[in-house]
This record gives C-alpha cells, sequence and structure tokens, in this order.
C-alpha cells in the first residue's frame, strides 16, 4: 500500500530531533494559521523544508522560490544575497557559467587558441595586461560601459588607440568564444566601437638601403633578409622551413602552415634558388640556421640582429615585419594585381593584400608621365588626320 501524504509527515516527524519538535509546536501554537511564518519568508526570503534551506527573491515583479541545497542558514543567505545581485544586473537570464570571471574562463580560451590561432603568444601577452583590470568581472559584466571607461582611461595615459584596439578586439573574441561554449547567451561587446587608428605605416627600403642593410647584417642573417625580400614570407614561415619544404624543380617553397591556416607555393627567383641549390641540405635540415650554423634560428635572435643592422644604417624605425611590406610593394610596383599579391604573400583578403603593398612615388609619377604621352599620342594623331583630310 503506497504511502499516504499523512504517513511521509508522520515519518518525518519521527526522525526529527527532540528539539525540533518543541520549537515546531511553539511555533504552531503561537502561530496556528501560518501567518506569521509567511510574513517572515516574505521579510527575510529563507525559509526550511526539512534539512534544507530554500530561499525567495523577486525579479521583474515575478517571485521565484528554490532550493540553497544546503543545511547551513548562513550559505543560504549568502545565496539569495547573490541571487539579489544578480537580479539588479538582469543576470538571472543567463546560464550559471555566465557568472564566471574572466580569470576563470581565460585557462579554457587560451586551451582554444593554442589550438587554432598562431597568434596565441600575442594573446597570451595581452591577457597577462587586462586581467589586472578585468580579471575579477564576471563574463556578462565585462560590458560596453566598462571598456569605454577603459578606452578612455588608456588614451589619457597615452596609449596608442591601435594598441588599445586589439586588447578591446582580443575581448570581444574571448567573450564570443564564450558565447560558442554556451557559457553566454549574448556577447556584451558585440558592436562595441574601436578607437580612431593612426595611417598605416608605409614601410619603405630602396636599393642603397638594401644593400647597406645587407653589408651591416650578420653573416648568419644576410640569407634570411634575401629570402624574406625576395618572397615575403613571415618571419615564423622562414623559421619553419626545411629543405623539403623547397621544390626546386618548380622553383617554390611551400608553406605549410602559416598564420591564415592554408598551405601555399611561393615562387622563387632565380638567384635566390640558385643560393639555396648551393648550400642544399637533407630534407629535414632547416634552411636558415644560427651564427652556430648548427640549428634554426629563433625569433628573437633574428628580431634582435635586424634592429642592430638597422641601427647601423641610419633606419631604427626598421622592423622585421616590414620587409613583408616592402616585398608587396615591389609586387605591386611590376604591375601584381592584389590577387597575385594576396596568393603570394599568404593573406585571405584583398583590403589586408592592400594593406601590405603600398604605390611608391616613382611609380605614381611614372604614371602620370605615362598619362601625359598617352594625351600627346592621341593629339598627334589627330592633327595627322586633319592634314590628311
Amino acid at each position: 500500500m503506497a504511502d499516504t501524504p499523512l504517513d511521509r509527515i508522520r515519518s518525518l516527524w519521527a526522525r526529527l530531533p527532540e528539539e525540533d519538535r518543541r520549537t515546531l509546536l511553539k511555533e504552531l501554537a503561537s502561530d496556528p494559521d501560518g501567518q506569521a511564518a509567511r510574513r517572515r519568508i516574505a521579510r527575510d526570503g529563507l525559509w526550511k523544508r526539512g534539512d534544507i534551506w530554500w530561499i525567495r527573491y523577486t525579479l521583474n515583479g515575478v517571485r521565484y522560490s528554490e532550493s540553497a541545497k544546503t543545511r547551513s542558514k548562513d550559505v543560504a543567505r549568502a545565496l539569495l544575497e547573490q541571487r539579489k545581485l544578480d537580479a539588479e544586473r538582469g543576470m538571472l537570464n543567463l546560464p550559471k557559467v555566465a557568472r564566471q570571471t574572466l580569470s576563470d574562463f581565460e585557462p579554457k580560451y587560451l586551451e582554444w587558441a593554442r589550438r587554432h590561432k598562431s597568434s596565441v603568444r600575442r594573446d597570451e601577452w595581452c591577457l597577462r595586461q587586462l586581467l589586472p583590470l578585468f580579471g575579477h568581472f564576471r563574463l556578462a559584466d565585462i560590458t560596453r560601459t566598462r571598456i569605454e571607461a577603459y578606452q578612455r582611461d588608456r588614451l589619457k595615459e597615452g596609449i596608442k588607440g591601435s594598441t588599445i584596439n586589439r586588447a578591446v578586439a582580443l575581448l570581444r573574441k574571448v567573450l564570443a568564444y564564450a558565447v560558442e561554449c554556451g557559457e553566454l547567451s549574448v556577447n556584451p561587446l558585440k558592436g562595441v566601437r574601436m578607437l580612431p587608428e593612426s595611417p598605416a605605416r608605409q614601410p619603405s627600403l630602396d636599393a642603397k638601403d638594401e644593400s647597406s642593410l645587407l653589408q651591416k647584417a650578420a653573416p648568419w642573417l644576410r640569407p634570411v633578409l634575401r629570402l624574406a625580400l625576395a618572397t615575403g614570407c613571415r618571419q615564423g614561415e622562414l623559421i619553419a622551413l626545411r629543405w623539403r619544404h623547397v621544390d626546386f624543380d618548380s622553383s617554390a617553397l611551400i608553406i605549410e602552415s602559416s598564420k591564415s591556416g592554408e598551405s601555399r607555393r611561393v615562387p622563387l627567383r632565380t638567384d635566390i634558388l640558385a643560393e639555396l641549390a648551393s648550400r642544399r641540405g637533407t630534407a629535414d635540415g632547416f634552411v636558415l640556421l644560427n651564427e652556430k650554423g648548427k640549428g634554426p634560428i629563433s625569433a628573437t635572435q633574428t628580431s634582435h640582429a635586424f634592429k642592430s643592422a638597422a641601427k647601423a644604417i641610419g633606419r631604427p624605425e626598421l622592423r622585421f615585419h616590414d620587409l613583408r611590406h616592402v616585398a608587396g610593394t615591389r609586387l605591386l610596383s611590376q604591375g601584381a594585381n592584389l590577387q597575385e599579391i594576396a596568393a603570394i604573400l599568404g593573406h585571405k583578403t584583398l583590403s589586408m593584400a592592400r594593406r601590405y603593398s603600398h604605390p611608391t612615388w616613382t611609380r605614381l609619377q611614372g604614371l602620370m608621365e605615362g598619362v601625359a604621352e598617352t594625351a600627346k599620342a592621341r593629339k598627334s594623331t589627330k592633327e595627322g588626320s586633319r592634314d590628311v583630310s
């Protein structure tokens, strides 16, 4: 025979300690209709069912109740205060995990970034700067208002708009990934406005400066610079090159892993191909070796050596990455279109290829002179036609 409600009440009563029975009997005697208990619950938002405390709170005029899942009144009261705070901030309709802070979520994001982004080191560095400011905020609390305040404060500190934009873009990406994981319902930074940036740098390197740079560079660095200028490859792509990536039959470099996530083939000039053939190594050997000639070069080593050579020729503003811009500009001056430049440099979009290829002043002057010569030729043709008639 199934238990009746009365049987369950008797069973619960039998399990209650004697002291709790006396307390309950006193409350029933003083409040037979339960009005005082209801008033106390409405005032405190706390009550007990058996051994477990429950809480009650109101959101947008709707009353909600839930188990605190604890026998401790203090723990239940702390949970109630948290729910009230959530209600004030409009967070109660978000998934429970939205209460994670940025510091809590950072390891999960970086784990994803290490698998999918080649720029993960930059993300790690940037997050180290952001966590002291935003790490204690819950993901949903990193709002547009807070970001706009961050932008204003950083500008007052003299930080460039482009630097601030990179940090904001990373925060937006982190929150977008939180949405993908189901840990936020919406990205609070979606549509946030970026700061205006200064015009992009247009680095140049003429033949004279190139010759001087190669002369001042360390002997081990010279092949790196020549290959960078001839191919426009990224520093990381050059460092990773092994001899199996050089296709001597097709005169091409095979870039297996790039920032865009796709492989590509880069054509090689005859002189560069001859230089590579003169020191060809085993298939798994590195194409570019360090100063001892026994191992691969490193990004830090290359950047420092390049900076020294650039300072030596009076061009301290030059960076190794500028060689990629120079290569793109030279391709443009030879008549390459943006689609061809994007294919060689490994860009997914033509807008990015445009950023890396800048028309030189000499080429622009030549184009204007060409227009003038064409106009003169047309005028001469018309005048000749009139003379004939």
